[in-house]
């Protein structure tokens, strides 16, 4: 992932440094045109959530969060831990019982961590 980081910082300043003309200096000015009023700008997409996996057990429920004894998440550098998510609020995900075995994926928001999905393991 480091290294993928690097490759876009590296096209990104031989970007800017390849096309100068384009630069953030140069810049427009809308107020004075009359046929621009009105139209809205698209707002900008939330970009998409990671979405992460792992196995674990139900070690607590709530009507809005799910404690998980959780495997090592890899994708995170995470060890293994007991951790509380949220539950989506379209219910989406089935229901869960204390002590199941599951797999289950969960993206960072805003609010912390979500859970995404969960299949019980048998």
């Amino acid at each position: 992932m480091l290294k993928a980081l690097r490759f876009a910082a590296a096209i990104a300043l031989l970007s800017g440094a390849s096309f100068p003309a384009f630069s953030a200096e140069s810049s427009h000015d809308m107020a004075g045109m009359p046929d621009m009023q009105g139209m809205s700008m698209p707002a900008k997409a939330a970009p998409a959530a990671t979405v992460y996996h792992t196995e674990g057990v139900v070690k607590k429920l709530t009507a809005d969060t799910v404690s998980i004894a959780h495997h090592p998440v890899a994708g995170l550098g995470w060890p293994a831990m007991t951790m509380t998510f949220s539950l989506p609020k379209d219910g989406s995900v089935p229901a869960l019982s204390v002590g199941e075995k599951i797999s289950f994926t969960f993206a960072q928001h805003e609010q912390g961590y979500q859970l995404v999905s969960a299949t019980p393991l048998n």
